[in-house]
């Protein structure tokens, strides 16, 4: 397979609910990716087990100690969370291990990191298995990342706090191929991620994708939804995005046709509206994942052709194939990487659809890596939104467009802002 117009560096972020937290699909489009331009790993992952939910594949954790754990649905006493959704809280002198063995879906490797929050700038915790500490950074307030070494590829990772912190996450590093990292959380919806984006942001900037996937929708429609206010408030999210992470594509995926234990989603077109126009609103990619499964209805004939679970929610391993084959066929032709393998991709889609439901499935606008689309100004002292834009060559209506201001005359001092 030609692979001479892939990067081999690439990183890509993907975040949703639980069709990604799964790593069905995401797996699927991993391995398709990575066929491409190289295998580099599962990027940052989580010890999902460990906090009653499922995960990774390959893993078994355990803690030796006092621990707790919140996600983005369930933090009753407000600790702050990172971008994969969830935070175990380790005690004094709580010991953490994660083995892993054939199954697990990353590529390990004898650089690893680990990423915590904590309370001080001390060391919190210690590394008891096999390896030495090569950095340690911070990358905001309280956000650290360690870098350790080893002499061989671990089988297991094991460390001790020696104060309380808590763990974000762990990454094996690798320098090429394509590193493909899924942040689902089961039952979660865009806005969730709202009250933790500085932390979220903080630590995507420094993992520098190229790529950032956004898959929601399922859950926002069983549910009741002002979507003005849905809109307006992810609006706000993507911009922050985009003029931290310039250098970054973004993408939105809608939400998928199902039917949640045979209860119809009263939301769901209403959601899927509003995610296309967000990402026309933010001039970010927008994929129509709902119309290339067929369209409202489709969810009937996926069941009759056994491609859903029993709940009519998730997709069986059949089912989750055929999303990811589909995202995987999207992504390759929207960045216009290898032409043989969307040509294959898309035999295999249409032999697997229940119908010829495939309605020509595209990324519009198409995706461009590493081509920032807009350039930053930070507000100083004195500064009005109508000097900035004289200086700036652009319009204040322009300003309040792309950077979501609804009151030209309240600007604040050190916000960056996009023309």
């Amino acid at each position: 397979m030609n692979t001479s117009n892939v990067k081999n560096n690439l990183k890509i972020i993907h975040f949703g609910d639980s069709h990604i937290q799964g790593d069905r699909i995401t797996g699927e489009i991993r391995k398709n990716l990575q066929e491409l331009g190289g295998n580099g790993g599962s990027g940052m992952f989580f010890p999902y087990s460990l906090c009653k939910s499922f995960g990774p594949a390959g893993t078994k954790s355990n803690i030796v100690g006092n621990y707790s754990f919140a996600t983005l649905l369930k933090n009753p006493k407000n600790y702050r969370i990172g971008p994969l959704g969830y935070t175990i809280i380790m005690d004094r002198e709580a010991e953490f291990n994660i083995e892993f063995d054939v199954q697990f879906r990353g590529k390990r490797s004898n650089k690893f990191s680990i990423l915590t929050y904590e309370r001080n700038d001390s060391v919190a915790f210690k590394l008891l298995s096999p390896g030495k500490l090569l950095d340690k950074s911070k990358l905001d307030d309280h956000i650290y990342r360690y870098t350790f070494i080893s002499d061989e590829i671990p089988t297991q990772i094991n460390i001790k706090a020696t104060e309380v912190c808590e763990l974000w996450g762990i990454e094996f590093i690798n320098d090429v191929g394509i590193s493909y990292e899924q942040y689902g959380v089961v039952g979660a919806q865009f806005t969730h991620l709202l009250n933790y984006r500085k932390e979220i942001i903080s630590v995507i900037k420094n993992q520098k994708p190229n790529l950032i996937i956004f898959s929601y929708g399922t859950n926002e429609s069983y549910s009741n939804i002002d979507s003005v206010s849905y809109e307006n408030k992810i609006i706000n999210f993507i911009q922050e995005i985009t003029t931290n992470i310039p250098n970054a594509a973004l993408l939105i995926t809608n939400a998928p046709d199902t039917r949640s234990g045979g209860n119809t989603p009263s939301s769901e077109l209403l959601i899927n509206r509003a995610l296309s126009r967000i990402a026309e609103k933010t001039s970010i990619s927008y994929y129509d994942l709902n119309n290339a499964m067929g369209g409202w209805g489709s969810q009937v004939k996926w069941q009759a052709a056994d491609l859903f679970s029993k709940d009519q929610l998730h997709f069986n391993k059949k089912g989750a194939t055929l999303i990811g084959q589909i995202i995987s066929w999207a992504l390759i032709k929207g960045c216009d990487l290898n032409d043989s393998t969307t040509l294959h991709l898309e035999k295999e889609i249409i032999k697997a659809l229940p119908s010829d439901s495939l309605k020509a499935p595209k990324l519009t606008p198409e995706i461009k890596n590493n081509t920032p689309k807009y350039k930053t100004y930070t507000i100083k002292e004195g500064d009005t939104l109508s000097n900035v834009a004289k200086k700036l060559k652009t319009t204040v209506k322009r300003l309040c467009e792309l950077n979501n201001i609804s009151e030209p005359n309240k600007i604040q001092i050190g916000k960056k802002i996009r023309y």
